[in-house]
């Protein structure tokens, strides 16, 4: 139990309805940057209980952290001035002779402007916006993939509030086997399938799901069969992980990227589709699996990179050309044909890709990997999407 001071005892207390204010702003947390923890209720035993501080900002005595010999009595009792913080951050700003030097007044208003503008966001988020988070990693080669719920959570939150506290996820953990093997391919599959029917499909069917906030990391194969699975109909918003800087938040930069397709001169029963939007494919590629006798559609952006992906209207405007596209290649080939699809892309348009093909409409996909590993060498067949 906290010890009240003399000093503390003579202080001019602070109002009740300023105290409930101070606890009403703060959600019940503590605004101490980076430690938000709740302090409704013990962590160990669950009970209900108060284990705020509500400390000042400038000290209520002139003596005290970032005392003052006027504004402390001036603000003793003042809302701005005050903070609710949890005990350990409550002795960290407070701590005696180096508080005030490692927490000056600034930094600790900033602190509590920002926490306290965070909770506005967050409760001023219509009812309707629930979205329920969807995890897909699979190992990329030797890497596995860096998907957790906190880092999704924190990205949707100023739009969205999550369905569970928990989200889905739906790929393999701690596989060992890698991509460059066919098991590899027909074991992800499988998990990809069953589980999304357990925990997706069903769920939308009952109405408990109504919103999907997707994030996926995986051979883009997999991730273009989780767009498939995933389809139009239902209300979704796909993520794409940024290089520089390092965030999942879609940001607020200017479009300057510019889609091309590139058409082929000849039309010959093999369809041959390239998305070379994160890197360069050259054809000779493609000839190499397919042979000479291939019409090969590219389509690629003005420089291709793999952070070229920046903004929602880039991908929103993918979506529409991709449409067009996939009309396109019906249109020219015919209705009982076959894509060989090629990618080289940001995975969040890999997602979409699997998306807009519309299963009863769209001809059937036979989608390749590249991986210098596999026997074949460079591109070699993976998944087939009906």
């Amino acid at each position: 139990m906290k010890t009240v001071t003399k000093k503390e005892k003579n202080r001019t207390p602070i109002p009740p309805k300023t105290i409930l204010r101070l606890w009403v702003k703060a959600a019940g947390r503590c605004q101490f940057e980076g430690c938000n923890k709740q302090l409704w209720r013990d962590d160990i035993t669950m009970k209900e209980c108060n284990k705020a501080y509500v400390a000042h900002i400038v000290a209520a005595e002139e003596g005290g952290e970032r005392g003052d010999p006027i504004k402390s009595k001036l603000l003793c009792t003042e809302y701005s001035n005050l903070m609710l913080l949890c005990a350990d951050c409550h002795n960290r700003v407070d701590e005696k002779g180096i508080g005030g030097k490692n927490y000056p007044e600034d930094v600790l208003l900033k602190m509590k402007q920002i926490h306290e503008e965070r909770i506005e966001r967050q409760t001023g988020i219509d009812q309707d916006k629930h979205s329920e988070i969807l995890l897909f990693g699979a190992n990329i080669g030797k890497h596995d993939s860096p998907l957790c719920y906190k880092m999704a959570h924190q990205t949707i939150i100023d739009t969205h509030y999550p369905s569970s506290q928990k989200g889905i996820e739906l790929g393999l953990t701690n596989s060992g086997i890698l991509d460059h093997t066919q098991r590899f391919w027909e074991c992800e599959e499988e998990n990809l399938r069953i589980n999304f029917d357990n925990y997706v499909k069903r769920q939308r069917q009952s109405g408990t799901i109504k919103h999907l906030s997707v994030f996926g990391l995986a051979p883009q194969p997999l991730l273009i069969l989780l767009g498939s699975l995933l389809g139009e109909l239902h209300p979704t918003e796909v993520y794409q992980l940024h290089r520089e800087p390092k965030t999942w938040k879609w940001l607020n930069e200017m479009d300057e990227v510019t889609f091309e397709v590139i058409k082929p001169q000849n039309s010959y029963p093999t369809v041959a589709l390239v998305f070379a939007l994160s890197a360069t494919i050259t054809e000779d590629r493609i000839v190499s699996v397919l042979g000479e006798e291939c019409s090969i559609w590219t389509f690629t952006v003005n420089k291709p990179n793999n952070d070229f992906l920046r903004n929602r209207e880039q991908l929103a405007r993918f979506r529409t050309e991709l449409r067009l596209l996939l009309n396109e290649i019906k249109a020219r080939h015919g209705q009982n044909n076959l894509i060989h699809v090629f990618p080289a892309m940001p995975s969040a348009m890999a997602i979409e890709l699997g998306r807009v093909r519309m299963p009863k409409a769209d001809l059937p996909m036979l989608v390749y990997d590249q991986n210098f590993q596999n026997p074949a060498g460079g591109f070699y067949q993976t998944i087939k999407i009906d």
